[in-house]
């Protein structure tokens, strides 16, 4: 049930999440978040704020990609056989020892293809950025990011060139990245 639940919102598309939470963090009285308090408070700017911007797009962005994690690292600790846990468990090995000794190591390919997906999600946030923002790129461009100076570069500054520089240089930055966490999590394969 916790998979189901952890998981719906890996199911909605990620425009559709970012209108939602766009209302839910909406500047004034009309966003849901502000709408919890007393109508004598003045509202709080959450994405019109240059401050707390950002942070309320990282939280709809782990928000909506914590499910994907759940399920990959719950396939992943399924695949470890039961035996290696009681053969451990009869030696004296505690729930620590355990999870230290035993699961992390076997899980370790896991765990480097999810930085890896999780640094591309980081590069990629444009999606949130350009339908969560009040305006493009936020306050005084505060929650811009590479994929969205990309867009506007492209369509609403009319520089293809520039825009298509951009985009080589994301995807070497995304390359460099995943080649990077690859190399520096690398270690010798554990067989269960």
């Amino acid at each position: 049930m916790y998979r189901i639940i952890f998981f719906f919102p890996q199911l909605l598309a990620l425009a559709i999440v970012a209108v939602i939470f766009g209302r839910v963090f909406g500047p004034d009285k009309s966003g849901m978040l502000n709408g919890l308090f007393p109508a004598s408070w003045k509202p709080w700017l959450f994405l019109a704020d240059e401050r707390y911007a950002m942070a309320c797009i990282l939280i709809v962005l782990i928000w909506q990609a914590v499910g994907f994690y759940v399920v990959l690292f719950s396939a992943g600790m399924g695949s470890i056989s039961d035996d290696i846990y009681e053969a451990a468990a009869l030696d004296g090995a505690t729930r620590v020892t355990l999870f230290f000794r035993i699961t992390v190591p076997l899980l370790w390919s896991t765990i480097q293809v999810a930085w890896v997906y999780l640094g591309i999600a980081a590069f990629d946030a444009f999606a949130l950025v350009n339908i969560m923002s009040v305006d493009r790129g936020g306050p005084n461009g505060a929650t811009s990011v590479l994929s969205l100076m990309i867009y506007r570069n492209a369509f609403d500054f009319s520089q293809a060139g520039y825009a298509c520089a951009l985009g080589v240089v994301l995807f070497f930055l995304t390359l460099t990245f995943a080649a990077l966490t690859l190399r520096v999590t690398r270690r010798d394969s554990v067989e269960a």
